[in-house]
């Protein structure tokens, strides 16, 4: 059976569900001590997920430390440069006319009309968690008129620890959970939420699809567009977080 037949079969149709962001933000956020710059931002919607506490390990200067190349050579590759080549290979197979908007900040949606580029003004970020450790990339995409910050997470849970539900919860968030076609566990959410900006809320829709692989690994990738629209189905979300190379060395 293919990818497209499984997710089919699994996934169905199913209606976004309301969701206040801002207040399960502001909830979670009274439980951390420190939030660092727009890696921060997106851990702390990857973390409500999730359901971990996250404290982030960013550059030198206090935010993303600096881009690595897309393409060094397989000898001189560390960890995270193994795992942006991954990454960027897998959106480029689900997604090719994926762009990245440059100058953007994931915390500041009137940065993200800017121009577009194939290369990922980002780079892959070492995190330690109160239960997991991993490894997270963030940017700000661009695929046709959608603009939205698209965040991918590996990691593993610490013994002793969960990273949350292993299945969707009634009442949370319009959830489908099913089998992928190596037997990983695919949990995929759809949510509508509003984000309040000076007196205004805007609306805005939020999607994440996490896989839990049989050695105890979690890859989740999760989009939060500025408009109505997703920047991926959870067809090519999933696939991307189903892909082999995006794993712990």
């Amino acid at each position: 059976m293919t990818y497209r037949q499984i997710f089919d079969e699994a996934i169905g149709d199913a209606p976004p569900t309301a969701v206040d962001v801002d207040a399960l933000v502001a909830r979670e956020g009274r439980r951390r001590r420190r939030r660092l710059g727009a890696y921060a931002s997106a851990t702390a919607v990857l973390a409500l997920a999730l359901g971990v506490g996250v404290v982030v390990q960013p550059g030198a200067s206090g935010g993303p430390a600096p881009a690595h190349s897309a393409a060094p050579s397989a000898t001189a590759r560390s960890e995270p440069e193994r795992l942006q080549v991954a990454i960027l290979a897998a959106f480029h197979r689900e997604a090719p006319d994926l762009r990245w908007v440059q100058g953007a900040s994931t915390a500041d949606r009137e940065t993200w009309d800017g121009p577009v580029t194939d290369e990922p003004p980002w780079s892959v970020q070492r995190l330690q968690w109160e239960s997991a450790t991993g490894w997270l990339a963030v940017g700000v995409a661009a695929r046709g008129e959608v603009r939205s910050y698209l965040n991918i997470n590996v990691g593993r849970v610490r013994p002793g620890h969960t990273s949350g539900p292993d299945r969707c919860r009634p009442g949370e968030v319009t959830c489908r959970s099913f089998t992928g076609p190596g037997g990983e566990l695919v949990v995929a959410n759809d949510a509508e939420g509003r984000r309040l900006v000076g007196p205004v809320t805007e609306r805005t829709v939020l999607r994440s699809v996490t896989v839990k692989r049989a050695d105890g690994a979690f890859v989740s990738v999760q989009t939060h567009s500025s408009t109505d629209r997703h920047l991926m189905t959870v067809e090519e979300m999933a696939a991307v977080a189903l892909d082999p190379e995006i794993r712990l060395g």
